[in-house]
């Protein structure tokens, strides 16, 4: 029943980003922070964080960031012929609201409930 609430509360959270997620991103309400989960033996470095301590409860990103300005993907090398972490190349640079949009509603929704599952 747990795991079922859980997967409930998560597509609440998507879907429901999708709307909630515009206006802070028009706002660009973000700010400048430090990493705090460091997959592949990475050292701490410069994200940013919604500055709504609610936002980041459901839609943070504390491995990534909020705006895909410092978000990292995996890509495939077919030099190395294995995968690399690559920056989030957005192709409209210019447009840093559409682009936190789509980071945080479309691409990488509700990760905060990923890391930290609710109910807990």
């Amino acid at each position: 029943m747990k795991a079922f609430l859980q997967k409930a509360v998560n597509v609440f959270a998507t879907v429901s980003g999708l709307l909630i997620l515009i206006y802070p991103c028009a706002r660009q309400s973000w700010e400048t922070c430090e990493s705090t989960i460091n997959p592949f033996g990475r050292a701490p470095r410069p994200i940013d964080r919604w500055r709504s301590t609610a936002l980041n409860r459901f839609f943070g990103n504390r491995e990534d960031g909020v705006s895909g300005q410092c978000a990292l993907i995996e890509y495939w090398d077919d030099t190395t012929n294995g995968p690399i972490r690559i920056r989030y190349q957005f192709k409209l640079r210019e447009w840093p609201r559409l682009r936190a949009w789509l980071w945080s509603a479309w691409r990488n929704s509700a990760h905060e409930l990923i890391a930290n599952p609710w109910p807990p």
